[in-house]
């Protein structure tokens, strides 16, 4: 049995002949056969790198699986990179690097990287503030990507994703909603971003490619719209033939001024003898709202159940429906009318609360507090009063005002306006205890000064304008009433 030791031209037959010890090929340097004690011949490489002087040895595979040829291909790539000073072994390493992370580019599409993305939304982990995301802000992203994203980019790798993409997706929204396309902007930007960035490390994307979409921003006109006193009669007419948990959230609306994700939420244990404190992780700006309801407003909000507006079919509130049943009304409010009422959303009752305080004499502070509006400035950081009597006031003046019109109209029964209570006729002086102690069961509680009020009600009270005074105090439920007391230092109050 033929054995060889040493260098020689390798051919098929030396190969086959080779019984033991290994045979270098003179034609490539560095390549080797050799035969191991199993019998089975393995093709190696053994070569020493020049500029270090460290010894190169690497296994390529097994003869005759691994053909002369192959085996020569391969130590003469090998060689080209100990001849230029480069270690095969690293530049092996290198290359399994780029592969793995060129095939985890690939397997990086928008969608993984998204569901990285929207995994760190609720843990509060996707944008500076480092805070959890509310469920309205939550649903919001998500409603984009579905509608907005996916369709275009979920199956594409993420690190494939051009700005070009990201601008006509932008542009092609841009084109049937503006507003919209603004919104997806923005969202396209915070996604990214995230990736792009040290907080969506995992995601690995390099290169920001929503960095400018800032500057692609189509016009908004903001929203102005309002309802007069005579849609808001119209309205009242609508809604009172609406299915009642319908009809209780939208007077709501109408009462508290409040967003409509805060009344969809509403939990019974947030309503405390009268008062309905909205958490701060429900309201926009993260700080709770109290909300002193009025008579009227108490009989909507009263519930035995969990959820002051619970679903039907389901545990939890009732999150749809909402806007149909607006649509419903809009469409009554048009034939009370007699023609095309504009729409509104359930935001624009916010703003006719809020475009009535002044006609009422509020001053710019509470309708702003009744709203939840952070004071800003200075005021923000020194000024900790939070206006929760004088917002009692205009609630309480504004339900008044309300239910008003509904009793000119007929419809006060139909809307669970509570009744009137009968007036007391009898008149009494009335100084500053009193007037608290009189009030302070409908949670307005700070004592306040009363001076002679004239015809016009431009005399003040401490806090409150003689008219929002008036309107707080209206008898129409059993409360005060402010009478103008003539040639007297106080004024009179009929109960």
């Amino acid at each position: 049995m033929a054995s060889n030791s040493g260098t020689s031209a390798l051919t098929p037959a030396a190969i086959d002949a080779l019984s033991r010890g290994k045979l270098h090929d003179i034609r490539t340097p560095g390549l080797m056969i050799e035969v191991l004690k199993s019998g089975k011949k393995v093709w190696k490489y053994e070569r020493r790198l020049v500029a270090v002087g460290v010894p190169i040895r690497l296994t390529f595979g097994r003869f005759p699986a691994r053909t002369l040829a192959a085996a020569r291909e391969w130590a003469a790539a090998i060689n080209e990179q100990v001849e230029a000073g480069i270690d095969p072994r690293v530049a092996k390493r290198a290359e399994e690097e780029r592969l793995r992370a060129e095939k985890a580019r690939n397997e990086m599409t928008v969608a993984r990287a998204h569901a990285l993305y929207m995994a760190a939304v609720h843990e509060g982990r996707a944008s500076r503030a480092k805070r959890k995301n509310k469920p309205r802000t939550i649903k919001d992203k998500l409603d984009i990507y579905r509608c907005d994203i996916a369709p275009e980019l979920a199956s594409k790798s993420i690190h494939l994703v051009t700005e070009r993409d990201l601008i006509e997706l932008v542009i092609k929204k841009g084109k049937t909603a503006k507003v919209r396309a603004n919104r997806l902007a923005g969202e396209l930007k915070v996604f990214f971003g995230w990736a792009a960035g040290l907080r969506g490390l995992e995601v690995g994307l390099e290169v920001d490619p929503s960095r400018r979409l800032g500057d692609l921003r189509f016009s908004e006109m903001p929203r102005q719209r309002k309802l007069s006193l005579e849609e808001i009669g119209w309205f009242l007419k609508a809604v009172a033939h609406e299915e009642r948990d319908f009809r209780r959230g939208m007077l709501v609306w109408l009462l508290t001024a409040v967003r409509i994700s805060e009344m969809i939420w509403a939990r019974a244990d947030e309503l405390n003898e009268g008062v309905w404190t909205i958490p701060g992780e429900r309201t926009k700006n993260r700080v709770p709202h109290a909300i002193a309801l009025g008579p009227w407003g108490r009989a909507l909000m009263t519930t035995d159940v969990e959820w002051v507006f619970p679903a039907e079919r389901v545990a939890g509130p009732r999150r749809a429906g909402w806007y149909k049943a607006r649509d419903r009304v809009l469409a009554r409010m048009s034939e009370f009318a007699g023609r095309q009422i504009e729409t509104f959303t359930p935001h624009d009752f916010r703003r006719t609360a809020r475009s009535n305080t002044k006609r009422m004499r509020i001053d710019f502070e509470t309708a702003e507090a009744m709203l939840n509006h952070v004071k800003t400035g200075l005021a923000r950081i020194y000024d900790g009063y939070q206006l929760e009597d004088e917002k009692a006031a205009w609630f309480l003046a504004w339900e008044n005002e309300i239910a008003g019109i509904a009793r000119k109209l007929g419809v006060a029964d139909a809307l669970e306006v509570p009744s009137l209570v009968a007036k007391r006729h009898a008149a009494l002086a009335i100084d500053a205890p009193a007037l608290g102690d009189m009030l302070r069961p409908h949670h307005i509680t700070k004592p306040l000064v009363v001076t002679p009020s004239a015809e016009n009600c431009d005399a003040k009270l401490s806090h409150f304008s003689a008219a929002a005074l008036r309107g707080a105090a209206d008898s129409d439920f059993g409360i005060v009433q402010l009478r103008r007391c003539e040639g007297q230092g106080a004024g009179e109050l009929g109960h």
